[in-house]
């Protein structure tokens, strides 16, 4: 019988010399120095005879034991199994990095309710440091956002007439539409108890464990009201603090990739992740997955009331991070880029809350 390697095989170099991990099973082994000169035998199918005669014979017994070791791990496979395993490498292309991510994060194993779960809580409280649930730039311009309705048109109404707007009128987004958009999303709603993880904030949309990683920071070149620069949102306060003057709309396009059409909208609002804030409930291969469903979430959020005041709004995950993280300030490790989302007013639409569209859409609603 022919062996040979599995189709899902992961090799790399660590500091205990060659590391394989098996994709499928989540298997992995390092440290023996015959692991590699063992799976090259098999660089195409072969007999366990033949692979050992590759090897000096001096080196037979021990090959032969390792290469034993990996038939019942299953990372090396009769040949006939081999080729009929469905392999992610060949289903996902070159997107190896996916791949193992989508791999790692599969089928975990979680602490059942009660004693078990209160102990693994505590003990991960207790080896990572307290961190903070606001960010904060102290010492800069500050603009409260105003408050206000969200809008008068109903959810029904947003979400019948949502779409993606990529072309926009010249006329600016009136303050108190920006303002509404950006406290309606990311903005706090409350704060409640969560036991031994202190107090929580709560917002608009989910967040996995409660723990909003998600901050927020606008472009804003063309809003009515408000001086052209670069903000941070401050949940805390519901206050943006410019951070940088002048008139982003060329770094607005750089940030997402070269799209033109994003200079057309009147701002634009970079979501990053504040790692440290999940990974002080979540230390598993989860917490990366979970950052991006957050931002999807408030990406919806934003469209929504985006377009119940009148604004045309779009998302991209089409972002140059490197690019973003200097103009921000980040330092690309413990926060960096996660999705962009921004408005306009839409060509062929009036903007406003109070415009004749909306109230048409949700007649006597207030």
């Amino acid at each position: 019988m022919r062996l040979a390697r599995h189709p899902d095989l992961l090799l790399w170099w660590s500091g205990e010399g060659l590391t394989v991990r098996n994709l499928e099973s989540g298997a992995t082994l390092s440290g023996n120095q015959r692991l590699y000169p063992v799976l090259a035998a098999f660089d195409r199918p072969r007999s366990r005879s033949e692979a050992l005669g590759r090897f000096p014979p001096q080196e037979r017994r021990l090959a032969g034991e390792l290469l034993d070791f990996l038939v019942r791990q299953r990372f090396l496979l009769p040949e006939a199994e081999a080729r009929r395993k469905d392999s992610r490498r060949r289903a996902w292309g070159d997107n190896v990095a996916s791949a193992i991510h989508h791999a790692a994060s599969r089928d975990l194993r979680y602490a059942p309710p009660g004693a078990p779960q209160n102990r693994l809580i505590r003990e991960r409280m207790a080896a990572v440091p307290p961190v903070p649930l606001f960010k904060r730039y102290r010492s800069v311009p500050r603009r409260a956002l105003l408050d206000g309705p969200a809008s008068e048109m109903t959810l029904a109404a947003a979400l019948d007439a949502r779409r993606t707007i990529r072309k926009f009128r010249r006329r600016p987004v009136p303050f108190a539409d920006l303002s509404a958009v950006v406290r309606g999303t990311w903005g706090l709603t409350g704060i409640h108890v969560g036991g031994i993880f202190g107090n929580l904030i709560a917002k608009t949309s989910p967040s996995a464990g409660s723990l909003h990683p998600v901050e927020s920071y606008v472009l804003a070149w063309n809003v009515r009201g408000l001086a052209p620069g670069l903000y941070h949102y401050d949940v805390r306060t519901n206050e943006l603090r410019r951070l940088r003057r002048g008139r982003p709309r060329v770094e607005a396009v750089r940030a997402a990739s070269g799209q033109t059409w994003v200079g057309g909208a009147a701002f634009l609002c970079v979501m990053t992740a504040v790692i440290a804030r999940s990974l002080r409930k979540y230390d598993d291969e989860t917490t990366y997955r979970t950052l991006w469903l957050d931002a999807g979430h408030l990406a919806q959020t934003f469209c929504l009331l985006a377009t119940a005041r009148g604004l045309g709004p779009f998302t991209t995950a089409a972002i140059q991070d490197s690019y973003i993280e200097r103009l921000l300030g980040l330092d690309g490790i413990r926060e960096f880029p996660l999705y962009l989302c921004g408005a306009g007013v839409p060509t062929g639409r009036r903007s406003g809350s109070g415009s004749r569209r909306a109230r048409r859409a949700a007649p006597g609603v207030r």
